[in-house]
């Protein structure tokens, strides 16, 4: 800070100095001098029985223009007119009865008095009459009778009664809906500049109701309810600077207007500003301030503001994460039906965020949001089906809602309905048309789609093989940054598939997807280091990786691990950790880790012997393909080891699938055991050489 800068001084500089304008001030002190005078005129008229003055009298003593505002007094003078035949005065003193303004509040009394005013023909009246029929304001709700009174009016040229009627058009409230129809009357009504008429009829041109699409002219329309300050048209117009529609996509253009909307306190743009602020869209990211926005949006009970201030203390975006507090606000939302608040309370109880798991309250919520054409709670309810999760296991039914959401152009829907097609899960399988459900979300850049279509081109699923092409797909989602397109793409680098040879960036991918804590690149880079490839040979960094996959659970890396532990890669030998650990991975079905396990139960390496759990585990492994153990039974049975009796036909049916699954030491005892002879090279070898290929 500079040193002459002195917050607290009373020292100025010429610069500083605001040169006030004497004549303004004097108007407007002259100005309130009048209107205080010529309030007292009135009120001198009034008392005297003027009609023509009692309502202006009102509406001053409302307003405070040259008085202090007095609704009481403001109420009687409005009586006085209205009992004279004032038709604006009863109006008036209706919506005094309606809104309890200097008077108790009584709709049914605002009601009677708008009836009184409409009867005589007074065009606004019929108007306010109408609206609460549609409302059930101090009447029975009777929304063709309000349809009914917007069309008297509307036929006066009303502008509000032309607008009113085109919402019930539009909505089907009270006439059947014609969208066309409502498109004439909103015309009408923007002839006359009626702004909510303007700003109705721009929503029609951006969403084609009844009329053809053109998001310019939506634009050119909320731009002129805007320009006449209607909030509801500047968050519009707003929305269509955030997307693009109509206009050139200018975030920081659309912040203004949602924040001069905001400014009259409409609370969706306060609510899409406070979205703004927490994604950094056209204005600094600021979590705070976004809660803050959100906070008076709900304040003014705006439903999808209770649903953001709850994802901000799910997430703890702006606020100490508080799952219970996200729980209780998407609840309080859901509650009054605002669907994606369902669907976020289906998730919560799903995963048990802020709330004990439930997964038939999960189903509930779900349920109530998916029938509302929700796509998220469709794809979710989807998943609960075909997982048997809070109601009975039924793929049929899943699919069927993805089926739906896919309908609705939601990408997730779209992948898992390709994988239902893909896999025979709740559709006909059908390669073909699960491509085509990848291909249609990948376009969309969802990023598991395009990955899952890569490993179509990969493998001839549904498309010809393609090494090239299913790399193209694998580099938009890996530059997503999605862990398992990195993982494959990682793979065909370290191989040359589809792409040139390069082992060091198929070591940054695997590098990148493990940081992730994906358990796949976790084993991948771990071999890497293991055997050098595209980086320093590092075991005890490859133990680090095994280690970090097998505690996520994943089998390979559960194997890797064992194997180091028994062969002492990395590590100090330890067989019995690495028993542990080949039990974990053989348990989940991985047939080298039960091979490995079998061997150490045949030899009593890091578990007491036992031949015929050995037997079990490597007979598993064999019918389960892997073709070292298919080796090591035929061997078995060659020799009569491992409690199996000598059996020549068995043992050279077993070595010869071995051989044909790509095992050289099975083709060189095959041919020795063919030609009936001894195989004394695989009797020569130590211990672990027999049992681990060294």
């Amino acid at each position: 800070m500079a040193q002459d800068i002195q917050p607290t001084s009373e020292a100025y500089h010429p610069r500083d100095v605001v040169f006030i304008n004497t004549h303004l001030i004097q108007r407007a002190m002259e100005g309130l001098q009048k209107s205080r005078e010529k309030f007292q005129a009135l009120l001198e008229q009034a008392e005297l029985g003027e009609l023509s003055v009692q309502y202006d009298l009102a509406l001053r003593y409302l307003e405070g223009d040259g008085v202090e505002a007095d609704p009481v007094q403001a109420v009687h003078w409005l009586s006085q007119a209205a009992e004279l035949g004032d038709l604006r005065a009863l109006e008036t003193l209706a919506r005094c009865y309606q809104f309890g303004t200097g008077v108790e509040l009584d709709e049914v009394r605002a009601a009677e008095l708008y009836r009184q005013c409409a009867e005589q023909d007074y065009v606004s009246a019929v108007c306010d009459l109408g609206l609460c029929y549609e409302n059930g304001t101090g009447v029975d709700p009777d929304p063709a009778r309000a349809a009914g009174l917007y069309l008297q009016a509307a036929e006066q040229d009303y502008a509000p009664a032309m607008c009113n009627l085109a919402v019930c058009y539009l909505n089907g409230i009270g006439v059947e809906a014609d969208p066309v129809q409502a498109a004439a009357w909103l015309e009408r009504a923007a002839a006359q500049d009626f702004p909510r008429a303007v700003s109705i009829l721009g929503c029609c041109y951006e969403g084609g109701t009844g009329v053809e699409r053109d998001p310019e002219r939506a634009v050119q329309l909320y731009r002129r309810a805007a320009q006449q300050d209607y909030a509801p048209a500047m968050c519009n117009l707003a929305v269509c600077y955030l997307n693009g529609i109509g206009v050139e996509p200018d975030p920081a253009q659309g912040v203004e207007w949602l924040q001069r909307s905001a400014a009259q306190e409409f609370p969706r743009a306060a609510s899409i500003l406070g979205c703004c602020y927490r994604d950094g869209d056209g204005v600094e990211p600021d979590a705070a301030q976004a809660v803050d926005l959100f906070r008076q949006a709900v304040e003014a009970g705006y439903l999808p503001a209770l649903c953001d201030l709850g994802l901000c203390y799910e997430m703890g975006t702006g606020v100490e994460p508080d799952p219970a507090q996200a729980v209780a606000l998407y609840t309080q939302a859901a509650e009054q039906d605002y669907v994606p608040a369902m669907c976020n309370l289906g998730y919560c109880y799903l995963t048990g965020i802020g709330t004990e798991p439930s997964p038939e309250q999960a189903v509930h919520w779900l349920r109530r949001a998916a029938e509302q054409d929700f796509p998220r709670a469709q794809l979710l309810l989807g998943r609960c089906c075909q997982n048997g999760n809070g109601l009975p296991r039924d793929d049929e039914a899943g699919a069927r809602w993805f089926q739906a959401a896919a309908g609705l152009g939601y990408p997730p829907a779209m992948c898992d309905l390709g994988l239902c097609y893909e896999t025979g899960e709740g559709m006909p399988q059908d390669p073909a048309l699960a491509a085509e459900w990848y291909t249609r979300a990948a376009r969309q850049g969802y990023a598991p789609a395009q990955c899952n279509l890569a490993v179509c081109y990969l493998n001839g699923i549904g498309v010809e093989t393609n090494p090239g092409q299913a790399v193209e797909w694998l580099e938009k989602a890996a530059g997503q940054d999605f862990p398992r397109a990195l993982d494959i793409l990682g793979d065909r680098c370290k191989y040359g598939d589809g792409i040139a040879r390069d082992e060091a960036r198929a070591v940054e991918l695997y590098r990148r997807a493990a940081e992730q804590g994906y358990p796949v690149a976790m084993c991948d880079l771990g071999l890497c280091y293991e055997l050098g490839a595209g980086v320093d040979m590092d075991q005890a960094e490859a133990v680090h990786w095994y280690a970090q996959g097998a505690l996520a659970g994943h089998a390979p890396s559960q194997c890797n691990l064992g194997y180091c532990y028994l062969t002492g890669i990395g590590v100090e030998p330890d067989p019995e950790t690495a028993v542990e650990w080949l039990e974990k991975a053989a348990g989940q079905g991985l047939p080298r880790a039960m091979g490995l396990l079998s061997r150490c139960l045949q030899a009593g390496i890091g578990v007491q012997r036992d031949e015929r759990e050995a037997l079990t585990w490597l007979q598993k492994a064999a019918g389960l393909g892997d073709g070292d153990a298919m080796h090591v039974l035929g061997q078995w049975y060659r020799d009569g080891a491992g409690a199996l009796p000598k059996d020549r036909e068995k043992a050279l049916d077993w070595l010869r699938r071995a051989a044909e699954a790509g095992c050289t030491g099975a083709a060189e005892d095959l041919r020795a055991l063919e030609a009936d002879a001894d195989a004394p090279q695989a009797r020569k070898k130590g211990l672990l050489g027999r049992l681990f290929g060294s």
